[in-house]
């Protein structure tokens, strides 16, 4: 973790990405099965790969191409995937507690870019890293943490993410454009 963070601070946005995805494998899922339990980290493929990569950026080893190109085809297959999951879960979906989702919501849409702008101050960003962050820190809910709900939470919480990522997603098409807005004057 403190070689991504190290990464980040340094203008390496992949490393951005790992950090987040190694949050997501695991502290998500304790989060979500309200136990620690390291076996699940053990079963998990992402783990693996988060220590691969670690590896190869931190000594600086260039990846072969088949293997870039491989893994960019396998991520636009995921992106098709993660969302047709979604649409299963959305149509599924009994409950639908607005209340409780413009809550979460409003917490990840406003104050994720405030969090964001905060991160960017403490590691002292600039430039098109910085604008990254701060874009990425006002996005919607992750679907992926409708995923990890999914197998390892009760049904309510399950809908109350799914009902969450809903609502921030609609709340998101009017955020990103002032975020977006702010990252391109100030960070470009």
């Amino acid at each position: 973790m403190f070689v991504c963070l190290w990464r980040i601070r340094n203008g390496d946005s992949c490393s951005n990405s790992s950090l987040i995805v190694l949050l997501h494998f695991t502290l998500n899922i304790f989060l979500a099965k309200r136990s620690f339990d390291f076996e699940i980290i053990l079963k998990s493929p992402s783990f693996y790969a988060i220590i691969i990569t670690v590896i190869f950026l931190y000594f600086e080893i260039p990846f072969p191409q088949f293997v870039l190109n491989t893994v960019m085809l396998l991520a636009y297959g995921m992106i098709v995937m993660i969302l047709m999951s979604l649409g299963v879960a959305l149509t599924q979906m009994k409950v639908f507690s607005f209340k409780d989702a413009l809550i979460t919501s409003f917490g990840r849409v406003i104050l994720g870019p405030i969090i964001g702008f905060a991160v960017i101050k403490f590691f002292n960003l600039s430039g098109i890293p910085a604008g990254v962050l701060l874009i990425q820190s006002c996005m919607p809910s992750a679907i992926l943490c409708y995923l990890v709900a999914h197998m390892y939470s009760p049904k309510e919480i399950v809908d109350n993410i799914s009902s969450t990522i809903v609502v921030s997603t609609i709340m998101s098409l009017f955020t990103i454009p002032i975020t977006l807005f702010f990252a391109l004057k100030y960070f470009y």
